[in-house]
């Protein structure tokens, strides 16, 4: 293995954000949902915050209305969330150094400045990395991009995954290490576990990056790997053992932060855990402990109250997870894994995680359990194709409907359909 050459912090956040429901993400109009208390959770500690992260890669899900996205409408919001997000990041770290300064931190750099890296959306997910200026931005000779989609006819990008992989030069010339960001949205639904599973192995074997030499490399040829996103796990109410709704309810009642314990039990019935543990789905990447509550669904404009749990069982569907070269015991240090429960305009709350790793030349010791799909050119082409054709007439069907209602625009289609036809007959 290559030796590792200095220790990186990351950190990668994660909000669906509900299709946006007509809401902007702008920090200064909702007094409750400051931006800064889930991108820099440290901030709200009395502990020791460290050096602000060298990597910042931050995830959407259901970014824009659906028909939007798919039409490719994405770049506006993009836009729009890029000065945002850059802005929040710098000011709040900003502030943190400068906090560190006045204590005698003399590492504290007072001015915090970050770089985008690289940006890309499917449908509605989409993922932004953003660069530390002063520690790895000027050492990105190389970023690529990949998607892949496998929504609707498993090809579209209503669901889906988004990869960016940064190539970085170690100090001191000692090689080029390989940092590799997924955000994903897998299948929905209770009883669709399988078809999550599904969604990932396709997205294993389509979300490739293809070097200079034309090389097509999946997304466990790196040396760190982070997923993130909606993966739609849920809280299953038959395994292990069966869970009715009261015991539900009292169960996610009782969970408390401070107490770790308190979530045994109901993790217990997390799909995820359990698809992980047979190595069903995201083979070989871990997870930190949870200790917050389930992060879905939960009922617009509150804080902690879940919708109907017999209509929609709740889950910890907003996950983070990693893979690193080093699997030694202690070199993959998770300082935050959690939940930002303040954030009420959509139904899921936003995560985060801050990780502190050794950056290693090495690749992961595991090989893909999934080959590449040797017609992932084809099939993105056409999810493409499909997305646009879909999005645009779902597009021209909310116009119609005074950009409301889908069903009355579907009539005034018609009506409109039929009002030409009769014209040119009477003509």
């Amino acid at each position: 293995m290559a030796p590792s050459t200095g220790r990186v912090r990351v950190q990668c956040c994660t909000y669906n954000g509900h299709l946006a429901k007509g809401h902007r993400l702008t920090p200064g109009a909702v007094p409750d949902e400051d931006l800064s208390s889930w991108l820099v959770p440290t901030l709200g500690t009395t502990t020791d915050k460290g050096e602000p992260p060298a990597f910042v890669a931050i995830g959407f899900q259901e970014m824009i209305p659906l028909h939007l996205a798919l039409a490719g409408l994405t770049t506006t919001a993009l836009d729009l969330h890029d000065g945002q997000l850059k802005s929040v990041i710098e000011g709040a770290y900003s502030s943190a150094s400068s906090s560190d300064s006045r204590k005698g931190n003399a590492n504290a750099d007072v001015g915090e400045s970050y770089t985008l890296v690289a940006r890309r959306a499917l449908g509605g997910i989409a993922l932004l990395v953003y660069g530390r200026d002063c520690t790895v931005t000027s050492r990105i000779p190389r970023v690529d991009v990949a998607t892949a989609g496998c929504g609707v006819g498993g090809l579209m990008g209503n669901k889906g995954a988004v990869g960016i992989r940064v190539s970085l030069e170690e100090e001191e010339g000692e090689g080029m290490s390989s940092w590799t960001f997924v955000t994903a949205h897998l299948a929905a639904h209770q009883n669709q576990v399988e078809r999550r599973n599904r969604d990932w192995r396709s997205i294993v074997e389509r979300l490739v990056f293809v070097d200079d030499e034309g090389r097509e490399r999946q997304l466990y040829e790196t040396g760190q790997l982070f997923v993130f996103g909606d993966l739609n796990y849920r809280i299953s109410l038959t395994t292990p053992r069966k869970l009715p709704h009261h015991l539900l309810s009292h169960q996610i009642a009782s969970l408390s932060p401070s107490t770790p314990s308190s979530f045994t039990s109901l993790l217990a019935h997390d799909q995820l855990t359990q698809e992980l543990k047979a190595g069903r789905t995201l083979q070989h990447l871990a997870e930190a402990p949870i200790t917050f509550p389930p992060t879905y669904k939960f009922k617009v404009g509150t804080v902690d109250q879940y919708k109907d749990f017999r209509k929609r069982v709740p889950g910890w569907c907003d996950r983070i997870l990693h893979a690193a070269a080093s699997e030694a015991e202690g070199d993959v240090q998770v300082e935050t894994y959690s939940a930002e429960m303040g954030f009420t305009r959509s139904d899921h709350k936003p995560v985060t995680a801050i990780f502190s790793l050794p950056s290693s030349t090495a690749l992961l010791p595991h090989r893909s359990p999934f080959p590449v799909d040797p017609a992932w050119r084809q099939k993105q082409l056409l999810g493409f194709a499909l997305d646009r054709l879909v999005g645009a007439v779902w597009c021209l069907v909310v116009f119609a409907g005074f950009g409301k209602d889908a069903r009355l625009g579907t009539v005034n289609l018609v009506i409109a359909a039929l009002a030409a036809y009769y014209r040119k007959a009477l003509l």
